[in-house]
């Protein structure tokens, strides 16, 4: 079992990556390769939606962003997990999904799309951070992960929701956030085990 965790965060150690520990502790105990990876260690350009990715599930823009899917493409899990940044994702992380639209087909028409990992059975958990304890600040952080990995074709198996954390690791004094996000990599293990 292959586990890819993908953090939008450039806080190599703050609560968007304690989280993503959490999630994989069940996974490490059982045995699972697990690699965390920081999209700001990246060069992920723009999408300049220039449509030549449309029959091909390639981006023709060449840099980081293809290492990663190749990564992606390995895993039979995968996390996305990201901080809020006025009420959505972090830049990385847009760009990231942006240039995603390689992953998707048109076969019939525009309002219909296929995943390029429906039916592989990849699963997906979706982590979302904010620094208000109230869920409305946290805009659509979450939704938008989600929904970007189900239209990719990823089955998301949980989520886990940090609120009210600033400072960098502040989540780890939160036993209850921490066992929330382990309990949610145990689903996402058993879900691997029974693919």
């Amino acid at each position: 079992m292959n586990i890819l965790a993908i953090n939008g965060s450039r806080r190599k150690k703050g609560n968007t990556d304690a989280l993503i520990r959490s999630v994989l502790t069940p996974a490490l105990a059982a045995g699972a390769q697990t690699e965390t990876v920081f999209l700001g260690d990246y060069a992920i350009d723009a999408c300049t939606g220039c449509e030549a990715c449309c029959k091909s599930w390639d981006c023709v823009i060449k840099d980081g962003f293809s290492e990663l899917i190749e990564k992606v493409d390995a895993a039979d899990g995968v996390i996305l997990a990201s901080p809020t940044y006025w009420y959505s994702v972090t830049s990385d992380m847009k760009r990231f999904v942006d240039r995603c639209y390689s992953l998707i087909q048109f076969p019939v028409c525009r309002h219909q799309w296929i995943g390029k990992y429906m039916r592989t059975g990849k699963a997906c958990i979706t982590i979302a951070v904010c620094e208000q304890s109230e869920v409305a600040a946290m805009g659509n952080t979450l939704s938008l992960l989600t929904d970007f990995s189900r239209d990719i074709g990823l089955e998301v198996v949980g989520s886990v929701t940090g609120l009210g954390f600033f400072e960098a690791g502040s989540v780890q004094a939160d036993s209850a956030v921490l066992d929330n996000a382990e309990s949610v990599g145990k689903e996402l293990l058993e879900h691997m085990q029974k693919g």
